[in-house]
């Protein structure tokens, strides 16, 4: 029930905000709004105010802002002819189309500022250290790293591009360490084969440890004896301390015929080996989760948050663009990735699960979602509709709002189709 409340919330917001972005742009236009409705089919609410009627209909699937004129030449003699949608210029028309998308993208930007502020960012802790690099001089696994150079670091990234720019010069890194502030100078040393400085530690917002909290009963190293709960302590005969460290050893060992891990196991230490022969790193450590200390957050200052806020929703405007090169280049395929209500649905009820930081990320993102999927120049979206506009504005030719509205019936029926198929989808994958 929560989940389907949760659900049903996000997308009243989510799609009012976007038809409101609509209703908005077309308000300051002059253009007279009939109805602002969020869903479709019968009505639920309803209620009119000045020449608008507001209403929330049954389905909760979408929206819609009905404009005069948006699709014949004339709807009643009591609207003024220059209240029309389609006596507006076709500049106008295109603004109008676009605000909706428009809307969601600020949104989306909005609250990653807003989640940022109010439950801040994972702070990045050093999960292990490379033995006989800098780092391993003076950092210790679980050290919490606070600034470099007196520069706040909130994420990975900022990590990198400072230790970067010391262009081998030393840096004041400041940690915390068991709760204590802790400042230690490190070199950076130049890494040929990366073609990079590096300090030789891995950083992380959260630190894995040596613990096996899951093991599948297929996976080769239960296969081989290893139990949940089990401790890692050392791979052939060196220690690990960390799933980090157990990783990379493995890597270093590969290829071989076996591998000796020795395991703490209620309070007792014993060997168990494992056949690597013909395995890779992954098909080694398949089917595994280490247990982990867990995330703590850090709150930015006011002008850290909007400048980590604008980042995040540049790296979701990337990863959007990676999802659709993706599926243009045939690298997988969009039945695979595309999500209908139910997988959204189960989606959101994960993040709520999971903390309110959690859910506003899934919501902002699909905020984005909604206003880069309406971007798209296909009958019945709003890049189809600012695309008409276009048109008009380049070859100063105008086509009839009424082909324009059978184009975006057409369309529209064409993602209803494929929005029950993808429906259809979702609910078989429920029951695999």
């Amino acid at each position: 029930m929560i989940t389907l409340l949760v659900f049903i919330g996000t997308i009243l917001v989510l799609v009012g905000v976007h038809e409101g972005g609509h209703f908005l742009a077309a308000k300051l236009a002059g253009v007279y709004v009939e109805e602002f409705a969020i869903g479709f089919g019968p009505k639920l609410l309803s209620v009119r105010k000045g020449e608008t009627r507001y209403s929330i209909r049954a389905i909760p699937f979408g929206g819609y802002v009905r404009m005069a004129g948006e699709d014949r030449e004339v709807t009643s003699s009591e609207i003024p002819a220059d209240r029309l949608l389609y006596s507006k210029p076709p500049f106008t028309r295109i603004l109008i189309s676009l605000a909706g998308p428009m809307a969601n993208l600020l949104t989306t930007l909005l609250i990653a500022i807003l989640a940022l502020w109010a439950f801040g960012t994972p702070i990045i802790q050093v999960e292990d250290v490379i033995p006989g690099m800098p780092a391993s001089a003076v950092l210790k696994s679980e050290d919490r790293v606070l600034a470099i150079e007196g520069h706040a670091i909130y994420n990975s990234e900022t990590l990198s591009r400072l230790i970067q720019q010391s262009g081998g010069e030393p840096i004041d890194i400041l940690v915390e360490r068991n709760g204590e502030l802790r400042e230690f100078t490190v070199r950076p040393q130049f890494d040929p084969v990366e073609e990079r400085y590096v300090i030789g530690a891995y950083f992380w917002p959260v630190i894995r440890t040596n613990k096996l909290a899951l093991l599948d009963p297929s996976s080769p190293l239960s296969l081989a004896g290893l139990k949940e709960n089990d401790r890692i302590v050392a791979v052939d005969g060196e220690a690990t301390h960390t799933a980090v460290a157990i990783v990379g050893r493995v890597d270093e060992l590969l290829p071989t015929d076996s591998i000796t891990f020795t395991v703490l196991r209620e309070g007792g230490q014993l060997e168990i080996f494992l056949s690597t022969t013909g395995f890779d790193l992954n098909q080694s450590l398949a089917g595994i989760a280490f247990a982990n200390l867990g995330i703590t957050y850090r709150r930015p200052g006011f002008a850290a948050g909007f400048v980590l806020g604008a980042g995040q929703f540049s790296d979701y405007v990337h990863m959007i663009v990676e999802w659709v090169h993706a599926i243009l280049t045939g690298q997988v395929t969009a039945s695979e990735t595309i999500a209908g209500p139910v997988g959204i649905a189960r989606l959101l009820g994960e993040g709520i699960k999971q903390g309110p930081n959690i859910f506003l990320w899934l919501f902002s993102y699909l905020s984005l979602s909604l206003g880069v999927l309406n971007l798209i120049p296909f009958p019945a979206l709003d890049g189809s509709r600012a695309a008409f506009g276009l048109y008009e504005l380049v070859f100063r030719r105008r086509i009839s709002p009424q082909t324009e509205g059978m184009i975006h019936a057409i369309g529209a029926l064409i993602i209803i189709a494929l929005m029950l198929l993808v429906t259809y989808k979702d609910i078989v994958k429920l029951f695999q």
